[in-house]
């Protein structure tokens, strides 16, 4: 029998983006293995919800921060909680897309502060703790377009490259300290963020991963991998955007992208 979950990483588990999408299945699959949760999101109800529903399943203690990570008070709440966090989920993001000279200069400066510097200070706040206790784990969402160049993404994907250079790196640093850190990179994922960002998928060659495995993926993944690609497609667009020149990616990603992307955001 191998260490347990819970023996691995003690009681609690912190998890942003915790009620939609990958990060309230990432809340189910911790939960299930026995692991208190702090729940972060924006909407209370939701929290609230979520929560109950959490404990009564699995019989374990639950917490809410309603708190939007896209403000400097948002994390500042986050910072607060008092239990000792021995995995910490970071999987709240936002995705924006469409011409760069079209978007609003407002909202792509709000998705770097959740993508990246709100990932960066809760990373950063919670480590110290599990470094002197030499165990912890910290699970990141990168994305697939943060491995390759992502036309009408371009903000988007620089805000995901980040978070797979910051959690890889961290892998190595942190590995020797008793710290697992491993970067989830999704591909297309049947979340609510994709199903209404405008972009009709069906006219890429990409076929959308349910998020109840791509969580499974990257919790079996974490300590073992320093970054998970769910999917034999986007594991091989990984390696691939790897190899092939900067400017081939630009010019192919333009042109598929452009046919799934609405005119009026073009």
């Amino acid at each position: 029998m191998g260490i347990s979950f819970k023996e691995k990483y003690g009681d609690w588990a912190l998890i942003t983006g915790a009620t939609s999408g990958i990060g309230a299945e990432m809340a189910s699959q911790i939960a299930a293995k026995g692991l208190n949760i702090v729940l972060v999101a924006r909407r209370e109800k939701e929290l609230e919800e979520h929560a109950a529903l959490l404990a009564d399943r699995y019989g374990i203690k639950t917490m809410i921060v309603s708190a939007d990570l896209a403000t400097t008070e948002g994390v500042e709440k986050v910072k607060q909680v008092k239990q000792e966090i021995g995995l910490l989920v970071l999987a709240a993001g936002v995705e924006i897309n469409g011409s760069f000279a079209k978007t609003s200069l407002a909202k792509e400066l709000q998705m770097v502060q959740l993508n990246v510097t709100s990932v960066l200070q809760l990373t950063h706040h919670f480590t110290p703790a599990m470094v002197e206790r030499k165990r912890g784990g910290i699970l990141m969402v990168s994305s697939l377009s943060g491995h390759m160049v992502s036309p009408y993404f371009s903000n988007y994907a620089g805000t995901k490259a980040y978070v797979l250079q910051l959690g890889a790196s961290l892998h190595g640093e942190l590995k020797p300290k008793g710290i697992d850190v491993t970067v989830l990179s999704p591909g297309l994922t049947s979340t609510p963020m994709t199903a209404d960002n405008g972009i009709d998928w069906s006219k890429l060659p990409m076929v959308a991963k349910d998020p109840a495995e791509v969580a499974e993926i990257a919790i079996n993944g974490l300590g073992k991998k320093a970054v998970v690609v769910p999917g034999k497609r986007n594991r091989m667009t990984a390696i691939f955007s790897g190899i092939i020149p900067h400017q081939k990616q630009a010019t192919m990603g333009e042109s598929m992208i452009g046919k799934a992307m609405p005119k009026n955001k073009m």
